[in-house]
């Protein structure tokens, strides 16, 4: 049952209606302070209440308030109700002018600065490595100055697809020329409200190139998200991917040196991921598209999409799958957990491709892989030169022909089912350099070359 009803400081406008007198059980109200007017029923309830329910209603009257021809308790009473309210009609006009003025500039400044500051979220890398933090929503390419989202914009033409120069598993990469000549690299990835994988990837690639400098790792200039949009940029490498030179067409513009300068330049970076980083440093996707090439055919290891900063002894199990297929080492894919040793393996395909100019994954009757394709002709054939690539014609170059199949022993010992039997990177660039060094010579000759010991299978 409803004995007491409290309506006081609601803006309550017009006047009581009398049906409150059928609420037989209401003991008291209080209606103060709202903007009621008229006469009070005339009802007991009305009549018996204390002023003080009906104070600040300068419209009231009648009951315990002074009859509805005089005088209100919050002040004197009008003639005319319609006289009283017009005094306050204009206050009221007046605040709403006002506020719809105010209201009006704030609309315009925030419209004003989020025209002018459409990269507020772009970061100088500068920035993530704790030498400066600007204020400025440039990114910088010292010693240049910096440019804004719309330049990016602009250089690419929206990022329109005839500006694409790779796809890849967390986005798409595009070229782009600014305003001062420099050709850079623009890496969009999926939108951030795609899923918290691809958040991660660009959380990843931040982190991770944003503190490396090595001649054989690809360039990470700087990165900004903006409505949507999470973008990195890089330096450009102007001859593309080696996958794309090795395996797109009947013909191949790499002679075997420059596919060796190729193999020790990715080894030399992932070397340094390896050893030289600290916490070690994780590819999980080396692969002959993430290799890329500058304008003098120098390799460098690109594409940290999936690399993650793993402390060895703390190393754990992962939940999602990581490397392209042809790619991933066997041990992977029962243990699922990341060590260098997956990086090693990866790297070996690559250098069968070089050697065989084969693509990684092959027909289903010859294998499916190129590893045990590989190891399918080697234990039919050995070590001939049938297996090396036949467009690079080296049936009359001895010294090309040993240097090749040394280095298709090195791939070997990288591919190995077994992590533990692995060389490690920095074993893999010595070997590699020896190679280099004895290439000429016959690969019998001496006991002590790596490559003259038959017992990779």
């Amino acid at each position: 049952m409803l004995e007491n009803l409290l309506l006081n400081n609601n803006h309550l406008t017009g006047e009581i209606p009398s049906t409150f007198g059928n609420l037989s059980s209401l003991m008291s109200c209080n209606f103060s302070y709202n903007m009621l007017k008229g006469p009070l029923p005339s009802v007991p309830l009305f009549q018996n209440m204390a002023i003080t329910s009906f104070v600040g209603n300068d419209g009231l009257c009648g009951g315990p308030l002074t009859g509805c021809g005089g005088s209100s308790v919050s002040g004197s009473a009008p003639p005319s109700l319609e006289r009283a309210d017009a005094p306050r009609g204009k206050i009221v006009t007046i605040i709403a002018a006002v506020i719809g003025g105010i209201s009006l500039v704030l609309i315009v400044i925030i419209l004003y600065f989020m025209k002018k500051g459409a990269t507020r979220n772009v970061t100088s890398m500068e920035d993530e490595t704790g030498r400066s933090s600007p204020v400025s929503s440039d990114v910088y390419f010292p010693p240049q100055d910096g440019f804004k989202f719309q330049d990016l914009v602009e250089a690419t033409h929206n990022f329109h697809d005839s500006y694409v120069i790779g796809r890849g598993a967390v986005g798409t990469v595009y070229k782009a020329v600014m305003q001062s000549g420099q050709t850079i690299a623009v890496k969009k990835l999926a939108s951030n409200r795609e899923g918290s994988n691809i958040e991660n990837s660009f959380q990843a690639e931040i982190s991770t190139l944003g503190k490396i400098r090595h001649r054989n790792i690809v360039k990470l200039y700087g990165y900004c998200y903006y409505q949507g949009f999470n973008l990195l940029l890089y330096e450009y490498m102007a001859k593309g991917s080696l996958g794309e030179l090795l395996h797109n067409g009947s013909s191949c513009s790499l002679d075997w040196p420059a596919r060796f300068t190729v193999a020790l330049g990715a080894a030399q970076g992932l070397a340094y991921l390896h050893h030289d980083c600290k916490p070690r440093i994780i590819h999980r996707d080396i692969k002959s598209n993430n290799i890329l090439l500058d304008e003098n055919a120098e390799a460098h290891v690109g594409d940290f999409g999936l690399a993650k900063v793993i402390d060895m002894p703390q190393s754990k199990s992962m939940s999602a799958v990581a490397g392209s297929y042809g790619y991933i080492a066997p041990e992977y894919a029962y243990t699922m957990k990341v060590t260098e040793k997956c990086d090693i393996y990866s790297y070996g395909v690559v250098l069968l491709e070089l050697v065989t100019g084969r693509a990684p994954v092959q027909p289903l009757d010859q294998g499916g892989d190129l590893v045990t394709w590989v190891r399918s002709y080697i234990r039919k054939h050995s070590f001939s030169v049938g297996i090396l690539d036949s467009r690079l014609d080296v049936q009359g170059n001895e010294r090309v022909a040993n240097h090749m199949i040394c280095i298709l022993k090195v791939a070997i010992m990288c591919t190995k089912m077994s992590p533990f039997d692995r060389p490690s990177m920095r074993d893999v660039v010595l070997m590699l350099i020896e190679s280099n060094e004895r290439a000429g010579y016959s690969i019998d000759d001496d006991d002590d070359d790596p490559c003259s010991k038959d017992e990779f299978l």
